[in-house]
């Protein structure tokens, strides 16, 4: 059994013209609620129905526990936290409670859980994608787990998470600006990109 990677185009300092290749992960595949329960049923004694019922008590008891403001720890698996979000502001006496809003959910693995998928073999794809850039699905989905963490998203930051030249970086974000997915207030050279509401998990409220 192995995971699958193929090879992209490393982004380059401008006027670099040697092409250089660095390896990603592939995803191969997607394991649903019901395909999970059918496989821990499979190699348990517990029925399906079981199962379920304890994956719903631990998806009420996760939340509870988070919309109290606790950190939740499975061992094996790791640690769960929300994080929050409010308006910026010049005087820190103008953040009330009521202004601050949930975010997110933050993930941190569990150092167990790391050590074994450290052994983790991988295999060139046979469908190799080595001379195209990073895909518009693929660059969504990072932008997805990018504004978990940070409010807003630079044209460098661009470039390092999606692996893109700096001129292709700043062209998907003025795309998704045209798009409506992305914002860009202020001054055209602003660095700064932020996610319209309803976009990437960020809340319309």
């Amino acid at each position: 059994m192995a995971a699958l990677y193929d090879l992209f185009r490393t982004p380059q300092p401008k006027g670099e013209k040697k092409v250089r290749y660095h390896a990603r992960s592939v995803v191969t595949g997607k394991m649903s609620t019901r395909d999970l329960i059918k496989t821990i049923a499979q190699r348990s004694a517990f029925k399906e129905g079981v199962v379920t019922g304890v994956l719903i008590s631990l998806e009420e008891t996760l939340r509870e526990a988070l919309a109290e403001g606790k950190s939740v720890q499975i061992d094996g698996i790791g640690a769960f936290r929300i994080s929050a979000k409010s308006p910026s502001v010049r005087d820190r006496h103008e953040i009330r409670a009521e202004s601050i809003e949930f975010k997110g959910v933050v993930y941190k693995a569990d150092t167990q859980l790391l050590k074994k998928l450290s052994s983790t073999k991988f295999l060139r794809t046979k469908y190799s994608k080595c001379s195209e850039e990073v895909s518009e699905i693929e660059i969504d989905g990072l932008l997805m787990e990018y504004f978990k963490e940070h409010d807003y998203i630079t044209t460098k930051e661009m470039q390092q998470l999606c692996g893109l030249s700096n001129a292709t970086a700043l062209r998907r974000l003025q795309q998704r600006v045209k798009e409506g997915t992305l914002t860009h207030p202020g001054h055209l050279r602003a660095p700064f990109y932020f996610p319209v509401p309803g976009n990437y998990g960020v809340s319309r409220n």
